[in-house]
């Protein structure tokens, strides 16, 4: 849902569309971008252009930041409490729904926006991201063993 109300918005403001997963519970290396270990790389999405690869490493984004706590320096935001984290949810909801952009160089949308995107929104990142062949053929696999014989919705 992040995702795809970070892409929204990308496309609503004319933004790049930066998908930075460092850091993600899913991978022992804490540099390395999620992203790209599971999906296909993507340039593009809908029209969208999209950076996904560890290029990111070498990026530098450009500040003021949205929310505003992100604008505090690197050793004030290695611990981010709970509170900050529904804080920042709710101004990144209000920010995507008011069809408005940011005066920020770089919005961070790094908070669980489950249920704050359209529908439309979902479909186009499911139609554009597909798994890396690896992990599609570990789902093709989990899916015959298990699942093959019975009606399912995954």
């Amino acid at each position: 849902w992040s995702l795809a109300a970070a892409w929204r918005f990308a496309e609503r403001t004319g933004r790049k569309l930066v998908i930075d997963w460092r850091g993600s519970c899913y991978l022992d290396q804490p540099f390395t971008n999620a992203f790209p270990v599971f999906f296909e790389p993507v340039q593009d999405i809908a029209g969208v252009q999209v950076i996904c690869d560890d290029r990111i490493n070498q990026h530098s984004f450009p500040g003021p930041f949205f929310p505003a706590w992100w604008n505090r320096p690197a050793i004030d935001c290695a611990y981010r409490p709970d509170e900050q984290i529904f804080r920042e949810r709710d101004e990144l909801d209000q920010l995507f729904q008011s069809g408005q952009d940011s005066d920020a160089n770089t919005v961070v949308c790094d908070a669980c926006l489950m249920w704050r995107c359209d529908e439309e929104a979902e479909r186009e990142i499911f139609r554009s991201i597909k798994p890396r062949s690896e992990v599609q053929a570990r789902i093709d696999a989990i899916f015959r063993e298990h699942l093959a014989s019975f009606s399912v919705i995954g």
